[in-house]
């Protein structure tokens, strides 16, 4: 076909572009889900573009191989979100913080962690030091001390070192459980790394992470105004 400007807007022409209309706003997707179905679309309008358009094999056949590949890994995408099972523990987890997170993502993240259960005393980050892992508590409570001053409290659906564990940076305060907790940890390591290689999952978590923080904030406040904040035993 030859390139005319009368060509590039001809209806053989328009169904070119619209290919790469596609293939660009894929790239604009937040959603993994949405990025694959349009690169299918893209390459489905580029399969006759090329075949019956170009008549030109070569390109058919790398199209195609898009489409096979892309649909392929939404349906293997499917299939780890019909196997996945979830405890009532880890379900009350992802409803609360990854409700946008597909079923085998947040299966995936729930089994790079490990639950535990720890005893009262038991500390989960210390003012000054690098935080070793996110931890989520399932159960229970922990005081949140700066300077041995108790200044707030972290209950059942809270994170402990979300603002911390992907940066490396040391803690800003010392959390203590105060009562048998259960607890969901994540290596911070091993959080970074998934974060890092995950987009999808590193999206869902930062969102959970501002509207905890933003939830920690109130609860402080709240303290504050009603006295709370009075205990000044080291912790």
């Amino acid at each position: 076909m030859e390139f005319t400007l009368a060509s590039a807007f001809s209806q053989e022409g328009l169904l070119g572009h619209s290919a790469y209309v596609l293939l660009v706003l894929s790239m604009l997707m937040r959603t993994l889900l949405w990025l694959r179905l349009l690169v299918i679309a893209s390459a489905v309008l580029g399969i006759s573009y090329s075949a019956f358009i170009l008549a030109d094999p070569v390109s058919t056949f790398w199209e195609t191989c898009l489409v096979v590949v892309n649909i392929a890994q939404l349906l293997l995408t499917h299939w780890r979100g019909l196997r996945a099972r979830f405890t009532e523990a880890e379900g009350h987890f992802i409803a609360r913080h990854l409700p946008g997170l597909g079923r085998g993502d947040a299966r995936a993240l729930i089994d790079r962690g490990r639950w535990v259960s720890l005893d009262p005393g038991a500390c989960l980050a210390v003012q000054g030091e690098p935080v070793g892992q996110l931890s989520y508590i399932a159960e229970g409570h922990a005081e949140v001390r700066v300077g041995g001053i108790r200044v707030a409290s972290c209950g059942s659906g809270d994170f402990v070192g979300e603002m911390t564990a992907l940066t490396g940076l040391a803690a800003t305060a010392t959390v203590i459980a105060a009562t048998p907790v259960t607890v969901w940890q994540i290596d911070a390591p091993r959080l970074r790394e998934v974060t890092r290689r995950r987009d999808e999952i590193a999206r869902e978590l930062e969102a959970a992470f501002a509207r905890n923080y933003r939830d920690k904030i109130v609860e402080m406040n709240r303290l504050v105004s009603v006295g709370g904040v009075t205990d000044r035993r080291p912790a």
